[in-house]
């Protein structure tokens, strides 16, 4: 559960690091072969990006002052 700016940060990041090893790996491997192993990866992305929107669209809890 992210809670913080800097975890979101670190997620996002976590993210972009698991889409560059699967751009990479779809170069080097068969669709089989990638299809298996993207697998765990894709819901990895799919749970940490479902972290962030829930973050984002959480309330503040201190309001901003006006």
């Amino acid at each position: 559960m992210i809670q913080t700016d800097d975890q979101v940060r670190l997620a996002q990041q976590c993210v972009a690091n698991l889409r560059r090893i699967l751009l990479e790996a779809r170069k080097v491997h068969s669709a089989k072969d990638y299809l298996r192993l993207s697998e765990p990866i894709l819901l990895e992305v799919q749970q940490r990006e479902q972290e962030i929107l829930e973050y984002l669209s959480g309330r503040l809890e201190q309001p901003l002052a006006s």
